[in-house]
């Protein structure tokens, strides 16, 4: 969510309070004492919201009035806050329910709307926790249709954790020839008997382009690989 659509979604929220003629719901601070923490914001729209209990964060805010949000919002003070999404990993905060308003953005530079990266999805819901308040959080996910059983699978089955060592196998040869692990091709062999990468291969073939996972398979990829990583050494 951009810093513009940020700041309209909060004062949707707002709105419908205000509709509701209950205005300052979400506001659990008195807002006499909550003047004085304002008086240094520049932003005047953001005065306004948190004096209602309902703050925003995204990139045009600068570092003091980001602090501000969180801490206001961790004291209890305001309910509620409407994030933009590339501050996931940047924001120090928890809530009782986390509401994912959108799994896409839009890229403007090639045109099209773009899945927010899964490790961003999870820690997004990774927020939906009060450690020592509350025995559960709740997280929303809203995502089109066609995205649903893909979401359900990532947040509820482990994802794969695969080997790169075929990524850098030079820069660990080389290491493992220096200490003289190393002497000639059948103890490349060896080694990588004993890697992570050697147990991966049997579990997920066709990440790592093997024709099968037969002892024979196995022996044939190894030897390759340290064939051509000497080789490319050499």
């Amino acid at each position: 969510m951009p810093g513009k659509q940020t700041c309209l979604t909060a004062i949707d929220i707002l709105t419908t309070c205000v509709a509701d003629i209950h205005w300052q719901r979400f506001l659990h601070f008195t807002e006499k004492n909550l003047i004085p923490y304002l008086e240094k914001l520049s932003d005047t729209r953001l005065k306004k919201m948190l004096l209602n209990g309902v703050g925003y964060l995204h990139e045009g805010l600068n570092l003091m009035e980001q602090h501000l949000v969180e801490q206001l919002s961790s004291s209890g003070a305001i309910q509620v806050v409407v994030a933009s999404w590339s501050l996931c990993w940047g924001i120090n905060m928890a809530a009782h329910l986390v509401i994912i308003m959108d799994t896409q953005y839009y890229n403007g530079k090639i045109q099209v709307y773009v899945d927010y990266p899964i490790y961003d999805v999870l820690q997004m819901v990774g927020h939906a926790n009060h450690p020592l308040q509350d025995n559960e959080g709740h997280c929303v996910i809203m995502c089109q249709g066609s995205n649903k059983d893909f979401f359900k699978k990532s947040l509820h089955e482990p994802l794969p954790v695969e080997s790169h060592l075929d990524h850098c196998m030079h820069d660990h040869f080389n290491t493992e020839i220096l200490t003289k692990t190393i002497e000639n091709k059948q103890d490349a062999v060896d080694y990588l008997a004993y890697t992570f990468l050697y147990h991966c291969m049997a579990q997920n073939p066709n990440y790592y382009n093997m024709q099968g996972i037969s002892r024979h398979h196995l022996s044939d990829h190894l030897s390759e690989l340290a064939e051509q990583t000497l080789s490319d050494l050499e």
